[in-house]
């Protein structure tokens, strides 16, 4: 599929609204066990309480990143701060209602981040830290500026590990950023196709550039097939549940129905397909209903418009 650059744009600003959107839908499913049939709609309340079109750290956090990218360059000092700013003073949260649904690895490398320690050493490495906290709004460092693959690898890395340190997390992060550069450059990429590109990417600058990542990609691309839980909190559970849903699906709102009935880690699944969903079909393909109920669209617009 050839685009003009208006198209290519908006395609970028719908990823952002296709995050939040898948997000705020499945916010009030998390923790629901998988249904097949389970009719996906906005919904108020649910597990979190939260009024309809209500986004869960997954968007404020995408945010949080998409504005310091936009307003300072790469920094992950700045997105440390601003995490903090999310976390203490419920910015990037819609009407400033303040933060919920936090990870404990998140909650954890924010404590270090407040007691001084460096932003790019605060997230934890352990077994127990390879959560989806960083994958889960990783999306705007793909979509802000354009640089050579090695670059957009290292950003991934260091952005992540701000909350997650662990190499799981950071080669998911870096592999979905190729991936969605993939979609930028051809929304209309065969899902295999896409996969096989940007793991070739991944690894030519793993081989270059870091070596002793390379294990750790074989390491997630040998999940692929065999989950711990679908739409599950792991990081690679996330990342091929949020992929596989995407892979396979007709429009955005078949793989946000997709990834909600998966079950478990709910928003945060939708949320990273739907990224990839809003590139693939634009705006114009969330259902305008979905898009009407979304709450904080006035935060939301002036970080989407500096994308240009």
């Amino acid at each position: 599929m050839v685009t003009t650059p208006v198209n290519a744009m908006e395609r970028v600003r719908a990823a952002i609204w296709g995050h939040l959107v898948g997000d705020a839908i499945g916010v009030p499913y998390e923790g629901r066990p998988p249904d097949p049939a389970r009719v996906v709609e906005v919904r108020q309340y649910g597990t979190h309480h939260q009024p309809a079109g209500t986004w869960s750290d997954d968007g404020a956090l995408t945010l949080a990143m998409l504005d310091s990218l936009t307003a300072v360059k790469f920094d992950p000092d700045d997105q440390a701060q601003r995490m903090l700013s999310w976390f203490d003073e419920g910015t990037y949260t819609p009407d400033g209602d303040g933060p919920f649904d936090i990870g404990v690895t998140t909650r954890a490398a924010l404590d270090r981040l407040r007691r001084g320690t460096p932003a790019i050493d605060a997230g934890g490495d352990a077994e127990r830290d390879q959560g989806n906290g960083s994958l889960m709004r990783i999306l705007p460092v793909a979509l802000v500026g354009t640089a050579q693959d090695g670059v957009y690898v290292e950003r991934a890395h260091l952005a992540s590990r701000v909350t997650h340190a662990s190499p799981i997390c950071q080669v998911a992060c870096a592999l979905y950023v190729l991936i969605v550069r993939e979609l930028v450059a051809d929304p209309a990429v065969a899902a295999d196709n896409m996969l096989i590109r940007a793991v070739a990417r991944l690894r030519a600058v793993y081989a270059s550039d870091h070596p002793g990542f390379a294990s750790v990609l074989d390491e997630l691309l040998a999940h692929r097939a065999s989950l711990r839980r679908p739409g599950g909190g792991w990081v690679l559970d996330s990342f091929w549940s949020a992929l596989g849903v995407f892979a396979t699906a007709k429009s955005y709102r078949h793989t946000i129905e997709r990834a909600v009935r998966l079950g478990h880690d709910t928003d945060t699944t939708a949320a990273i397909a739907g990224g990839l969903a809003g590139l693939r079909w634009g705006q114009s393909g969330i259902p305008v209903e979905w898009i009407s109920a979304l709450r904080g669209k006035d935060i939301v617009m002036p970080l989407i418009a500096r994308l240009v």
